[in-house]
Protein backbone atom coordinates (compact mmCIF):
# COMPACT_ATOMS: atom_id res chain seq x y z
CA UNK A 1 0.00 0.00 0.00
CA UNK A 2 1.14 3.14 -1.00
CA UNK A 3 1.03 6.28 1.40
CA UNK A 4 2.14 9.61 0.58
CA UNK A 5 2.70 13.11 1.88
CA UNK A 6 1.12 15.95 0.07
CA UNK A 7 2.42 19.46 -0.44
CA UNK A 8 -0.15 20.32 -2.80
CA UNK A 9 -3.38 18.71 -3.86
CA UNK A 10 -3.93 19.92 -7.55
CA UNK A 11 -3.37 16.94 -9.93
CA UNK A 12 -0.53 18.86 -11.54
CA UNK A 13 1.78 18.14 -8.94
CA UNK A 14 4.67 16.23 -9.19
CA UNK A 15 4.48 12.66 -7.52
CA UNK A 16 8.39 12.37 -5.50
CA UNK A 17 9.23 9.26 -4.16
CA UNK A 18 11.36 8.85 -0.80
CA UNK A 19 12.57 6.14 1.78
CA UNK A 20 14.32 6.72 5.30
CA UNK A 21 17.59 7.46 4.35
CA UNK A 22 18.49 9.85 7.49
CA UNK A 23 19.34 12.93 7.88
CA UNK A 24 17.88 13.94 4.07
CA UNK A 25 14.59 11.89 4.99
CA UNK A 26 12.94 10.23 7.99
CA UNK A 27 9.41 8.80 6.95
CA UNK A 28 7.39 7.20 9.98
CA UNK A 29 4.53 5.67 8.21
CA UNK A 30 2.88 3.45 10.73
CA UNK A 31 -0.45 5.08 10.31
CA UNK A 32 -0.30 4.56 6.12
CA UNK A 33 -3.41 7.13 6.94
CA UNK A 34 -1.04 9.62 8.93
CA UNK A 35 2.62 9.63 7.71
CA UNK A 36 4.92 11.83 8.85
CA UNK A 37 7.89 12.74 6.93
CA UNK A 38 10.94 15.22 8.15
CA UNK A 39 14.56 15.56 7.35
CA UNK A 40 17.55 17.92 5.53
CA UNK A 41 15.89 17.35 1.92
CA UNK A 42 12.68 18.79 2.40
CA UNK A 43 14.28 22.32 3.10
CA UNK A 44 15.98 21.79 -0.37
CA UNK A 45 12.59 20.79 -1.88
CA UNK A 46 11.21 24.10 -0.83
CA UNK A 47 14.19 26.06 -2.95
CA UNK A 48 13.27 23.94 -5.98
CA UNK A 49 10.02 25.12 -5.74
CA UNK A 50 10.88 28.50 -4.82
CA UNK A 51 13.12 28.87 -7.85
CA UNK A 52 11.09 26.10 -10.43
CA UNK A 53 7.39 27.34 -9.58
CA UNK A 54 6.18 23.34 -9.19
CA UNK A 55 4.55 21.86 -6.35
CA UNK A 56 4.91 18.38 -5.32
CA UNK A 57 3.28 15.10 -3.53
CA UNK A 58 5.68 13.28 -1.49
CA UNK A 59 5.19 9.60 -1.98
CA UNK A 60 6.68 7.46 0.72
CA UNK A 61 5.88 3.77 0.17
CA UNK A 62 6.44 1.59 3.18
CA UNK A 63 8.78 -0.80 3.81
CA UNK A 64 10.56 0.40 0.65
CA UNK A 65 14.34 0.76 -0.25
CA UNK A 66 16.66 2.05 -3.22
CA UNK A 67 15.69 -1.14 -4.81
CA UNK A 68 17.84 -4.00 -6.99
CA UNK A 69 17.89 -5.30 -10.05
CA UNK A 70 16.35 -8.77 -10.08
CA UNK A 71 17.31 -11.96 -12.92
CA UNK A 72 14.84 -10.76 -15.17
CA UNK A 73 16.08 -6.98 -15.63
CA UNK A 74 13.36 -5.38 -13.75
CA UNK A 75 13.82 -3.26 -10.72
CA UNK A 76 12.70 -3.01 -7.66
CA UNK A 77 12.20 0.09 -4.62
CA UNK A 78 12.49 3.41 -5.38
CA UNK A 79 14.42 2.79 -8.51
CA UNK A 80 11.54 0.29 -10.20
CA UNK A 81 8.91 3.41 -9.40
CA UNK A 82 11.45 5.69 -11.29
CA UNK A 83 11.38 3.29 -14.88
CA UNK A 84 7.95 2.86 -14.06
CA UNK A 85 7.33 6.39 -13.98
CA UNK A 86 4.99 6.32 -11.13
CA UNK A 87 6.97 9.50 -9.76
CA UNK A 88 8.66 12.00 -11.56
CA UNK A 89 11.73 11.80 -9.54
CA UNK A 90 13.20 11.23 -6.31
CA UNK A 91 13.38 13.38 -3.59
CA UNK A 92 16.38 12.82 -2.03
CA UNK A 93 19.39 12.17 -3.34
CA UNK A 94 20.69 8.20 -4.02
CA UNK A 95 23.90 6.37 -3.93
CA UNK A 96 25.14 6.04 -7.67
CA UNK A 97 26.25 2.50 -9.20
CA UNK A 98 27.49 1.34 -12.67
CA UNK A 99 24.40 -0.51 -12.66
CA UNK A 100 21.88 1.86 -11.70
CA UNK A 101 23.41 5.40 -14.13
CA UNK A 102 22.32 2.41 -17.07
CA UNK A 103 18.93 2.31 -15.35
CA UNK A 104 18.04 6.00 -14.94
CA UNK A 105 19.27 9.33 -15.61
CA UNK A 106 20.54 11.18 -12.67
CA UNK A 107 21.58 14.62 -11.81
CA UNK A 108 23.93 16.83 -10.90
CA UNK A 109 25.05 15.25 -7.25
CA UNK A 110 24.81 16.84 -3.74
CA UNK A 111 26.47 15.38 -1.68
CA UNK A 112 29.58 13.18 -1.74
CA UNK A 113 28.97 10.15 1.12
CA UNK A 114 31.27 7.61 2.56
CA UNK A 115 30.33 4.31 4.85
CA UNK A 116 31.28 3.47 7.98
CA UNK A 117 30.50 0.47 10.64
CA UNK A 118 28.95 1.43 13.85
CA UNK A 119 29.43 -1.03 17.43
CA UNK A 120 28.87 -0.60 20.66
CA UNK A 121 30.63 2.35 22.27
CA UNK A 122 33.52 0.01 24.64
CA UNK A 123 34.65 1.62 28.12
CA UNK A 124 36.87 1.47 30.21
CA UNK A 125 37.06 -1.98 31.91
CA UNK A 126 39.48 -3.73 34.22
CA UNK A 127 42.51 -4.89 33.04
CA UNK A 128 43.98 -8.25 34.74
CA UNK A 129 47.52 -7.69 33.18
CA UNK A 130 47.51 -3.92 33.65
CA UNK A 131 50.72 -3.77 35.66
CA UNK A 132 53.10 -5.01 32.74
CA UNK A 133 51.33 -3.33 30.10
CA UNK A 134 53.69 0.16 31.28
CA UNK A 135 56.63 -2.00 29.13
CA UNK A 136 56.35 -3.83 25.92
CA UNK A 137 56.88 -7.52 26.02
CA UNK A 138 60.02 -6.88 23.80
CA UNK A 139 61.18 -4.20 26.60
CA UNK A 140 60.49 -6.76 28.99
CA UNK A 141 62.58 -9.50 27.30
CA UNK A 142 65.43 -6.84 27.11
CA UNK A 143 64.88 -6.02 31.12
CA UNK A 144 65.17 -9.69 32.05
CA UNK A 145 68.63 -10.69 29.58
CA UNK A 146 70.07 -7.45 31.23
CA UNK A 147 69.52 -8.82 34.41
CA UNK A 148 70.71 -12.11 33.47
CA UNK A 149 73.70 -10.57 31.99
CA UNK A 150 74.42 -7.96 35.20
CA UNK A 151 74.21 -11.25 36.90
CA UNK A 152 76.89 -13.43 35.46
CA UNK A 153 79.09 -10.45 35.20
CA UNK A 154 78.80 -9.66 38.54
CA UNK A 155 79.40 -13.62 39.47
CA UNK A 156 81.99 -13.59 37.45
CA UNK A 157 84.25 -10.28 38.33
CA UNK A 158 83.48 -11.86 41.99
CA UNK A 159 85.18 -15.09 41.41
CA UNK A 160 87.90 -13.37 39.89
CA UNK A 161 88.31 -11.20 42.80
CA UNK A 162 88.35 -13.15 45.33
CA UNK A 163 90.55 -15.99 43.58
CA UNK A 164 93.43 -12.43 43.29
CA UNK A 165 92.77 -12.02 47.04
CA UNK A 166 93.50 -15.73 48.36
CA UNK A 167 96.34 -16.00 45.71
CA UNK A 168 98.11 -13.03 46.97
CA UNK A 169 97.25 -13.91 50.87
CA UNK A 170 98.59 -17.38 49.66
CA UNK A 171 102.42 -15.83 49.20
CA UNK A 172 102.00 -13.52 52.30
CA UNK A 173 101.47 -16.70 54.41
CA UNK A 174 104.86 -17.96 52.97
CA UNK A 175 106.91 -15.13 54.09
CA UNK A 176 105.41 -14.61 57.68
CA UNK A 177 103.72 -11.24 57.14
CA UNK A 178 100.68 -12.01 57.85
CA UNK A 179 99.61 -14.13 61.23
CA UNK A 180 95.96 -13.77 61.61
CA UNK A 181 93.30 -11.71 60.20
CA UNK A 182 90.86 -9.30 62.00
CA UNK A 183 88.31 -12.19 62.77
CA UNK A 184 90.99 -14.69 64.25
CA UNK A 185 91.15 -16.60 61.09
CA UNK A 186 94.83 -17.39 60.41
CA UNK A 187 96.09 -17.10 56.50
CA UNK A 188 96.02 -20.82 56.13
CA UNK A 189 92.52 -20.94 57.01
CA UNK A 190 91.79 -18.59 53.96
CA UNK A 191 93.78 -20.48 51.40
CA UNK A 192 92.09 -23.53 52.47
CA UNK A 193 88.78 -21.79 52.21
CA UNK A 194 89.76 -20.69 48.34
CA UNK A 195 91.36 -24.02 47.74
CA UNK A 196 88.77 -26.62 49.35
CA UNK A 197 85.48 -24.44 49.64
CA UNK A 198 84.90 -23.86 45.98
CA UNK A 199 81.67 -24.83 45.87
CA UNK A 200 80.43 -23.45 49.32
CA UNK A 201 82.37 -19.85 48.05
CA UNK A 202 80.10 -20.36 44.94
CA UNK A 203 77.10 -20.87 45.93
CA UNK A 204 77.76 -17.84 48.83
CA UNK A 205 78.77 -15.52 45.62
CA UNK A 206 75.89 -16.60 43.79
CA UNK A 207 73.56 -15.45 46.53
CA UNK A 208 74.47 -12.18 47.45
CA UNK A 209 74.92 -11.49 43.02
CA UNK A 210 71.11 -12.59 42.44
CA UNK A 211 70.11 -10.46 46.01
CA UNK A 212 71.91 -7.22 44.97
CA UNK A 213 70.67 -7.29 41.08
CA UNK A 214 66.85 -8.03 42.16
CA UNK A 215 66.99 -5.72 45.08
CA UNK A 216 68.40 -2.96 42.57
CA UNK A 217 65.97 -2.91 40.06
CA UNK A 218 62.60 -3.40 43.00
CA UNK A 219 64.57 -0.49 44.96
CA UNK A 220 65.09 -2.73 48.04
CA UNK A 221 67.64 -2.31 50.13
CA UNK A 222 71.12 -3.59 49.41
CA UNK A 223 73.64 -6.11 50.97
CA UNK A 224 77.28 -4.87 51.43
CA UNK A 225 79.09 -4.11 48.05
CA UNK A 226 82.27 -6.35 48.28
CA UNK A 227 85.71 -4.64 47.91
CA UNK A 228 87.29 -3.77 44.88
CA UNK A 229 87.12 -0.87 42.12
CA UNK A 230 86.05 -3.42 39.58
CA UNK A 231 82.74 -4.35 41.51
CA UNK A 232 81.86 -0.66 42.65
CA UNK A 233 82.13 0.65 39.21
CA UNK A 234 80.23 -2.14 38.14
CA UNK A 235 77.46 -1.98 40.95
CA UNK A 236 77.18 1.72 40.10
CA UNK A 237 76.42 1.35 36.63
CA UNK A 238 73.41 -1.01 37.58
CA UNK A 239 72.01 0.90 40.31
CA UNK A 240 71.93 3.96 37.74
CA UNK A 241 70.39 1.73 35.21
CA UNK A 242 67.65 0.21 37.68
CA UNK A 243 66.95 3.73 38.96
CA UNK A 244 65.98 4.43 34.87
CA UNK A 245 63.96 1.60 34.35
CA UNK A 246 62.16 2.14 37.86
CA UNK A 247 61.29 5.56 37.37
CA UNK A 248 60.39 4.66 33.56
CA UNK A 249 57.77 2.21 35.29
CA UNK A 250 55.95 4.09 37.35
CA UNK A 251 55.60 7.36 35.12
CA UNK A 252 54.07 5.29 32.38
CA UNK A 253 51.77 3.36 34.88
CA UNK A 254 50.86 6.85 36.44
CA UNK A 255 50.09 8.21 32.80
CA UNK A 256 48.30 4.47 32.08
CA UNK A 257 45.76 5.50 35.18
CA UNK A 258 45.23 8.71 34.45
CA UNK A 259 44.33 8.69 30.58
CA UNK A 260 43.73 4.82 30.16
CA UNK A 261 43.44 3.89 26.92
CA UNK A 262 40.04 2.28 25.32
CA UNK A 263 40.21 -0.88 23.25
CA UNK A 264 38.36 -1.05 20.30
CA UNK A 265 36.69 -4.03 18.93
CA UNK A 266 37.86 -3.13 15.65
CA UNK A 267 38.80 -0.24 13.30
CA UNK A 268 38.86 -0.82 9.70
CA UNK A 269 37.45 -3.60 7.60
CA UNK A 270 40.26 -6.02 8.25
CA UNK A 271 39.63 -6.10 11.73
CA UNK A 272 35.81 -6.28 11.46
CA UNK A 273 35.61 -9.16 9.40
CA UNK A 274 38.84 -10.81 11.85
CA UNK A 275 36.10 -10.08 15.02
CA UNK A 276 33.00 -12.38 13.22
CA UNK A 277 30.95 -9.85 14.91
CA UNK A 278 26.99 -10.46 13.12
CA UNK A 279 26.58 -7.26 10.72
CA UNK A 280 23.51 -5.22 9.64
CA UNK A 281 23.79 -3.46 5.92
CA UNK A 282 20.75 -2.13 4.33
CA UNK A 283 19.30 -4.22 1.60
CA UNK A 284 20.40 -3.84 -1.81
CA UNK A 285 22.43 -1.09 -0.64
CA UNK A 286 26.52 -0.60 -1.96
CA UNK A 287 27.85 -2.84 0.56
CA UNK A 288 25.70 -5.67 0.02
CA UNK A 289 25.88 -5.99 -3.11
CA UNK A 290 29.71 -5.40 -3.58
CA UNK A 291 30.28 -8.32 -0.86
CA UNK A 292 27.80 -10.56 -2.52
CA UNK A 293 29.56 -10.44 -5.90
CA UNK A 294 32.99 -10.39 -4.46
CA UNK A 295 35.12 -13.91 -4.66
CA UNK A 296 34.98 -15.84 -0.75
CA UNK A 297 38.95 -15.04 -0.08
CA UNK A 298 38.90 -11.62 -0.37
CA UNK A 299 38.07 -9.16 2.78
CA UNK A 300 34.56 -8.17 1.00
CA UNK A 301 33.89 -11.91 0.40
CA UNK A 302 34.42 -13.00 4.02
CA UNK A 303 32.44 -10.01 5.51
CA UNK A 304 29.44 -11.30 3.35
CA UNK A 305 29.47 -14.22 5.50
CA UNK A 306 28.83 -12.22 8.77
CA UNK A 307 25.35 -10.53 7.09
CA UNK A 308 22.32 -10.91 9.35
CA UNK A 309 19.22 -10.00 8.82
CA UNK A 310 16.22 -10.50 11.90
CA UNK A 311 12.70 -10.15 12.04
CA UNK A 312 12.21 -6.39 13.55
CA UNK A 313 10.03 -6.22 16.55
CA UNK A 314 6.65 -5.26 16.20
CA UNK A 315 6.40 -1.44 15.36
CA UNK A 316 10.00 -0.74 14.25
CA UNK A 317 11.38 -1.01 11.01
CA UNK A 318 14.35 -2.55 9.60
CA UNK A 319 16.81 0.50 10.88
CA UNK A 320 15.36 0.88 14.20
CA UNK A 321 16.18 -2.70 14.79
CA UNK A 322 19.44 -2.67 14.21
CA UNK A 323 20.36 0.64 15.95
CA UNK A 324 18.58 -0.87 18.87
CA UNK A 325 20.67 -4.17 18.45
CA UNK A 326 24.17 -2.19 17.84
CA UNK A 327 23.55 -0.39 20.81
CA UNK A 328 22.83 -3.45 23.07
CA UNK A 329 26.45 -4.97 21.54
CA UNK A 330 24.40 -7.71 19.26
CA UNK A 331 25.78 -6.42 15.86
CA UNK A 332 27.58 -3.83 14.07
CA UNK A 333 25.68 -1.77 11.85
CA UNK A 334 27.31 -0.60 8.31
CA UNK A 335 25.97 1.94 6.45
CA UNK A 336 26.56 5.82 4.80
CA UNK A 337 28.22 7.87 7.18
CA UNK A 338 25.40 10.42 6.85
CA UNK A 339 23.13 8.10 8.36
CA UNK A 340 25.51 7.08 11.17
CA UNK A 341 26.17 10.87 12.00
CA UNK A 342 22.42 11.25 11.87
CA UNK A 343 22.04 8.73 14.64
CA UNK A 344 24.85 10.15 16.70
CA UNK A 345 22.90 13.52 16.67
CA UNK A 346 19.62 12.05 17.67
CA UNK A 347 21.39 9.76 20.73
CA UNK A 348 23.35 12.53 22.15
CA UNK A 349 20.58 15.00 22.13
CA UNK A 350 18.18 12.43 23.83
CA UNK A 351 20.75 11.08 26.24
CA UNK A 352 23.40 13.79 26.72
CA UNK A 353 26.22 11.11 25.71
CA UNK A 354 27.32 9.09 23.33
CA UNK A 355 25.97 5.03 22.85
CA UNK A 356 28.48 3.92 19.83
CA UNK A 357 31.40 4.20 17.96
CA UNK A 358 32.15 4.41 14.17
CA UNK A 359 35.09 3.12 13.00
CA UNK A 360 37.86 5.28 11.80
CA UNK A 361 38.65 3.92 8.84
CA UNK A 362 35.71 4.61 6.13
CA UNK A 363 35.27 2.79 2.93
CA UNK A 364 33.05 3.10 -0.36
CA UNK A 365 34.88 7.08 0.11
CA UNK A 366 33.75 8.59 -3.22
CA UNK A 367 29.86 7.62 -3.04
CA UNK A 368 27.92 10.43 -4.57
CA UNK A 369 24.36 11.11 -4.08
CA UNK A 370 22.31 12.25 -6.88
CA UNK A 371 18.41 12.78 -7.61
CA UNK A 372 17.13 9.74 -10.12
CA UNK A 373 14.53 10.44 -12.90
CA UNK A 374 13.32 8.61 -15.46
CA UNK A 375 15.41 8.30 -18.83
CA UNK A 376 14.98 11.48 -21.13
CA UNK A 377 13.28 13.17 -17.93
CA UNK A 378 13.28 17.39 -19.11
CA UNK A 379 13.76 17.49 -15.24
CA UNK A 380 17.34 16.86 -15.47
CA UNK A 381 18.24 20.26 -17.22
CA UNK A 382 16.03 22.29 -15.02
CA UNK A 383 17.10 20.93 -11.60
CA UNK A 384 21.06 20.60 -12.15
CA UNK A 385 21.93 24.44 -12.59
CA UNK A 386 19.89 25.04 -9.54
CA UNK A 387 21.85 22.23 -7.48
CA UNK A 388 25.57 23.25 -8.57
CA UNK A 389 24.67 26.97 -7.26
CA UNK A 390 23.43 25.47 -4.00
CA UNK A 391 26.74 22.88 -3.75
CA UNK A 392 29.30 25.35 -4.80
CA UNK A 393 27.76 28.05 -2.62
CA UNK A 394 27.83 25.75 0.61
CA UNK A 395 24.08 26.08 1.44
CA UNK A 396 23.85 22.15 0.63
CA UNK A 397 26.45 21.27 3.56
CA UNK A 398 25.26 23.95 5.58
CA UNK A 399 21.86 22.54 5.36
CA UNK A 400 23.46 19.31 6.08
CA UNK A 401 25.37 20.35 9.02
CA UNK A 402 22.67 22.72 10.61
CA UNK A 403 20.61 19.38 11.45
CA UNK A 404 23.51 17.57 12.90
CA UNK A 405 25.82 19.91 15.47
CA UNK A 406 25.64 17.22 17.98
CA UNK A 407 26.92 14.66 15.98
CA UNK A 408 30.70 15.67 16.40
CA UNK A 409 31.19 14.64 19.68
CA UNK A 410 30.33 11.04 19.17
CA UNK A 411 32.14 10.78 16.41
CA UNK A 412 35.43 11.03 18.66
CA UNK A 413 37.25 7.98 19.46
CA UNK A 414 36.33 6.72 22.64
CA UNK A 415 38.84 7.89 25.42
CA UNK A 416 39.77 10.86 23.61
CA UNK A 417 37.44 13.48 25.24
CA UNK A 418 39.24 14.55 28.45
CA UNK A 419 36.25 15.48 30.32
CA UNK A 420 34.93 11.23 30.47
CA UNK A 421 33.52 10.85 33.57
CA UNK A 422 36.46 8.61 35.85
CA UNK A 423 36.55 5.50 36.53
CA UNK A 424 37.70 4.25 40.24
CA UNK A 425 40.04 1.09 40.42
CA UNK A 426 38.05 -2.22 40.53
CA UNK A 427 38.75 -5.04 42.33
CA UNK A 428 39.85 -6.78 39.35
CA UNK A 429 42.30 -4.49 38.23
CA UNK A 430 44.05 -6.05 41.64
CA UNK A 431 43.60 -9.28 40.29
CA UNK A 432 47.11 -9.65 38.61
CA UNK A 433 49.41 -8.65 41.44
CA UNK A 434 47.24 -10.86 43.80
CA UNK A 435 47.72 -13.78 41.23
CA UNK A 436 51.52 -12.67 40.93
CA UNK A 437 51.51 -12.69 45.13
CA UNK A 438 49.82 -15.91 44.62
CA UNK A 439 51.89 -17.53 42.71
CA UNK A 440 55.20 -16.52 44.91
CA UNK A 441 53.62 -17.84 47.99
CA UNK A 442 52.92 -21.15 46.16
CA UNK A 443 56.81 -21.35 44.92
CA UNK A 444 57.59 -20.97 48.45
CA UNK A 445 55.28 -23.65 49.53
CA UNK A 446 56.54 -25.80 47.30
CA UNK A 447 60.18 -24.87 48.05
CA UNK A 448 59.85 -25.63 52.06
CA UNK A 449 58.18 -28.99 51.41
CA UNK A 450 61.20 -30.22 49.12
CA UNK A 451 63.42 -28.83 51.78
CA UNK A 452 61.39 -30.95 53.89
CA UNK A 453 61.76 -34.03 52.56
CA UNK A 454 65.27 -33.91 51.12
CA UNK A 455 66.20 -33.20 55.04
CA UNK A 456 64.04 -35.89 56.05
CA UNK A 457 66.12 -38.34 54.20
CA UNK A 458 69.57 -36.97 54.54
CA UNK A 459 68.49 -37.55 58.69
CA UNK A 460 68.18 -40.71 57.89
CA UNK A 461 71.37 -41.37 55.89
CA UNK A 462 73.74 -39.64 58.80
CA UNK A 463 76.23 -41.28 60.09
CA UNK A 464 79.29 -40.33 62.42
CA UNK A 465 82.73 -41.77 60.67
CA UNK A 466 85.41 -42.34 63.39
CA UNK A 467 88.09 -41.35 60.52
CA UNK A 468 86.15 -38.27 60.84
CA UNK A 469 86.36 -37.86 64.57
CA UNK A 470 90.43 -38.82 64.45
CA UNK A 471 90.89 -36.13 62.02
CA UNK A 472 89.35 -33.71 63.81
CA UNK A 473 91.07 -34.69 67.17
CA UNK A 474 94.79 -35.43 65.33
CA UNK A 475 94.38 -31.82 64.18
CA UNK A 476 93.42 -30.57 67.70
CA UNK A 477 96.20 -32.38 69.55
CA UNK A 478 98.34 -30.63 66.65
CA UNK A 479 97.41 -27.39 67.29
CA UNK A 480 97.85 -27.45 71.10
CA UNK A 481 100.76 -29.19 70.93
CA UNK A 482 101.91 -26.01 68.55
Amino acid sequence: MMSSVVANTTSKCLSLGVMTWLPYIVAETRDPTKPRITGTMLQVLDIFVERLGFCYNLVAPREINVGGKLPNGTWTGLIGMVIKKKIDFTGQALGVTAERAEAVDMSEFLYIDEWSAVYKRPGIQPDIAGFVKPFTLKSWVGVLLSSIVVLLTAVFIRLVSERIIYHGGSDSSDRGDVDDDEGGRTASAVNARGRNGGRENFSAILYDAVNWTVSSLLGQTLPKISPGEAVRIFSGLWLLASMILSTVYRSNLKAMLILPKVYLPFNNIEELVSSRLPVWTPVDGKLQITALNSPGNTTMGRLAKQFVYPEPPKGLNWLQRSMRAMNLGEMVVTSPLSVVEQTFHYIFSLHGRCLSYAMAERYFKTSILCLFLPKGSPWTDRLNPIIVSLREAGILDYIYRRELRNATECLKPPGSNVDSELRPLDLDDFYGVFLVYAGGILAVFVSFLAELIVGFKQGKQTTFSPSFCRIRGGSRTTDQKK
